[in-house]
């Protein structure tokens, strides 16, 4: 079984959540999401939001809000522990 896991990080406080998928778009998806959240959170309506995922992930670096590790295939062994494995990877 083959799973994706992606990182977002904030750089401010280090804080890491890790978004696990069954495909890389899933967890890009995913990504965009926080990522358009935390900028709606931290903005001063200053800045314009971005439409893709890596000019959501170069505003991120440029403005040293948040980085964002890409979707990382992670092959499974097996179902029953499949958070030990991700983490494994991570």
């Amino acid at each position: 079984m083959k799973v994706y896991t992606g990182q977002f990080r904030t750089i401010g406080d280090n804080d890491t959540e890790v978004v696990v998928g069954t495909t890389a778009e899933c967890v890009e998806r995913q990504l965009v999401v926080m990522m358009t959240d935390y900028i709606e959170w931290i903005n001063d309506d200053s800045t314009t939001l971005p439409e893709t995922y890596d000019e959501l992930q170069q505003l991120g670096w440029d403005n040293e809000w948040y980085d964002v590790q890409d979707p990382t295939p992670t092959d499974l062994l097996t179902d029953k522990h499949i958070l030990t494995h991700v983490m494994g990877k991570i």
